[in-house]
């Protein structure tokens, strides 16, 4: 009886790694990828929460940032009604202050180093109103993540830089 628990508990996992890798996407940069949100459509105070995976897919440690991360929801270049292409990163360039760079501290962004086969997450929550009305999130709005980090802040930082982006995946709509 505990051996075919055993078993059943690695299938579990093992299926559920496989589903997880299947929803990846990996850039040449060593990272995968993946993402997921859920809509609560409280008419009242709509919320998007937001889950971005970053799994490393090199054979060595790599450093990622976590937290305070600008979050772009324009879908800048798609046409498609259907289609939504989010950024989420630090690839923008920084807030300056009389012509001086105002640089963040790294402790702030929450670096986090993840080895071969590791991940990351990512939480966002948006419960901005007026751009939850205007992303028009339907059922088959098929959205990507892009998760970016510019050559000049990962060096600044000593953290991964490039960009990764998910598949498409549909937003899953929850009432409260």
């Amino acid at each position: 009886m505990k051996n075919n628990i055993v078993k059943l508990v690695a299938t579990i996992i093992v299926c559920t790694c496989a589903v997880h890798s299947a929803n990846c996407q990996t850039s040449q940069d060593g990272l995968a990828v993946s993402a997921e949100a859920t809509f609560l459509a409280d008419t009242n105070a709509p919320q998007l929460f937001l889950t971005v995976h970053l799994l490393n897919t090199t054979n060595h440690e790599i450093v990622v940032l976590t937290k305070n991360l600008q979050y772009d929801f324009s879908d800048f270049g798609v046409s498609d009604a259907n289609k939504e292409n989010w950024t989420v990163g630090y690839n923008q360039p920084g807030v300056t202050f009389q012509g001086h760079l105002v640089a963040p501290p790294l402790s702030d962004l929450s670096p986090v180093t993840i080895k071969p086969n590791e991940e990351a997450i990512i939480t966002h929550l948006v419960d901005n109103s007026m751009l939850l009305k205007h992303l028009h999130l339907t059922k088959d709005t098929q959205i990507t993540v892009c998760y970016a980090i510019s050559s000049d802040w990962g060096s600044r930082f000593g953290t991964w830089n490039g960009s990764a982006t998910s598949k498409p995946f549909e937003v899953s709509f929850k009432n409260k």
